[in-house]
């Protein structure tokens, strides 16, 4: 077979689908992405990529001189687009599966495997369906992926548990000492459902979506769930297993709240990082981050064999004082997830009882946010407490 693209239109299309399988895997086609000449319409080739758990399929425009399906490693065929110049890049499968890429004045020729010997999909359709704005999906995800663990023991922990009763579609990230939970209002009308979506897969739709209107489409099968974004298809196989009862895990009442400047807070926590992760003493040993609460400021402080840290910021607080500690990276991970906000509002208990962020913004501003949101974190045993 014989197909002509053009190298720009081909390389945006071939970053997606490299990053899906771009592994060592012991099957030599899993390795590479499958090209089907013509695609479903004419003028197009059908670019796959497929890992066995999740995968993409999109669509770039080409010229078939000749038609047929090829598989070729999705490293290889990257490189050599990337380093050819803008135009046409025509790729030829002779009868000895040898591919021969010319453009412009370079020429490569890799090894390529039938088109047939790719494993077989999963059906790329489902029976429950829902659209949503890129913005909303970005910021829900943004606000519970941060908190899963990609390679827990508990396959449940390694995604994001997605839920639609009652118009509303909620998600929650975990990993056992934080935890993410956000909703949007997604219409009464919409079919219930729930499913726990791969953490591997949701970064990777992160990279795709943007902070716009345009539409995400997502699809739910029995085992499989499909997105749709503009042109590309994503799809993965779904974690099978019952959720934790997160209802259960942040309190309904809160002796305590303060309100503090989100940048400030941010700012502060990512300065204490140098010495909680002893970045200053050149030691792989880590320490925590101590908040101590008391008068509407707040003190932050750290101590480790590298130096020591010691910052105050204006607060508006309620309740009495109250010292706790965090393990850094935690409570600086649920800051970002938060950094849509002004300010953030830290609910708290006790030092031993976690701390639950969420929007500390006026009802005015709120108005703008549709995505609500709860950032549970669960604290540590400070030396002496």
């Amino acid at each position: 077979m014989k197909v002509v693209f053009d190298r720009d239109k081909l390389l945006t299309a071939l970053g997606p689908a490299a990053a899906i399988a771009p592994g060592k895997k012991t099957i030599a086609s899993v390795e590479g992405i499958l090209f089907e000449c013509p695609g479903d319409e004419p003028g197009t080739c059908r670019l796959t990529a497929y890992d066995m758990e999740k995968g993409l399929r999109t669509f770039v425009e080409a010229k078939s001189m000749t038609e047929g399906t090829f598989i070729i490693n999705s490293q290889n065929i990257l490189q050599i687009v990337r380093s050819m110049p803008s135009g046409d890049i025509t790729i030829d499968i002779d009868d000895k599966n040898r591919a021969k890429i010319t453009g412009g004045a370079s020429f490569f020729e890799i090894g390529s495997i039938p088109g047939e010997n790719y494993p077989s999909l999963p059906l790329l359709s489902g029976d429950r369906n829902y659209t949503i704005p890129q913005y909303i999906f970005r910021s829900l995800i943004s606000k519970t992926a941060f908190a899963i663990d990609q390679n827990a023991q508990k396959p449940i922990f390694n995604g994001v548990y997605f839920c639609v009763e009652a118009g509303m579609l909620k998600c929650v990230g975990c990993d056992g000492n934080r935890l993410g939970f956000a909703e949007y209002e997604i219409g009464e009308d919409s079919a219930e459902t729930s499913f726990i979506v791969p953490g591997k897969i949701l970064f990777e739709l992160m990279k795709m979506i943007h902070d716009t209107e345009d539409d995400i489409t997502i699809s739910v099968a029995r085992k499989h769930c499909i997105f749709k974004i503009g042109d590309y298809t994503y799809f993965s196989r779904l974690i099978d297993g019952e959720y934790l009862n997160y209802k259960r895990i942040i309190p309904e009442a809160f002796e305590k709240t303060a309100y503090i400047n989100t940048d400030m807070m941010m700012g502060a926590v990512e300065r204490a990082s140098l010495v909680t992760e002893d970045k200053l003493g050149g030691s792989s040993s880590k320490t925590y981050i101590k908040l101590d609460f008391e008068d509407n400021v707040l003190k932050i402080s750290s101590a480790s064999t590298g130096g020591s840290v010691y910052e105050e910021l204006p607060i508006a607080m309620t309740g009495e004082a109250l010292v706790i500690g965090f393990k850094c990276k935690y409570l600086l991970d649920a800051l970002k997830a938060s950094d849509e906000c002004e300010t953030v509002k830290f609910n708290m208990n006790g030092s031993l009882m976690g701390i639950c962020i969420e929007s500390g913004d006026s009802e005015e501003t709120e108005e703008k946010k549709p995505v609500k949101y709860k950032l549970f974190v669960m604290p540590i045993r400070m030396n002496g407490r």
